[in-house]
């Protein structure tokens, strides 16, 4: 093994401060980015489930006077 003690393997030929500073800082980053994409999954889940809830409810009102391709009424 490298490191004789748990002490030196901490310290890291004195090395460990910006060791540790860049597994910590690596660490952060990677918990930020894993939030934010499930907060950005949250917010397209929810809008997608309120496009649907309106898509649905639009569905089922059904018009007064359907209208032709052309926006000419069918009724005469």
């Amino acid at each position: 093994m490298y490191f004789d003690t748990f002490a030196e393997f901490l310290q890291m030929g004195k090395h460990g401060f910006y060791v540790w500073l860049a597994y910590g800082a690596t660490g952060l980053v990677l918990l930020w980015s894993w939030m934010s994409a499930r907060s950005m999954l949250a917010g397209v889940e929810k809008q997608l489930t309120e496009q649907a809830e309106i898509t649905a409810r639009g569905a089922k009102q059904t018009p007064a006077r359907q209208t032709s391709e052309s926006g000419a009424s069918d009724e005469s």
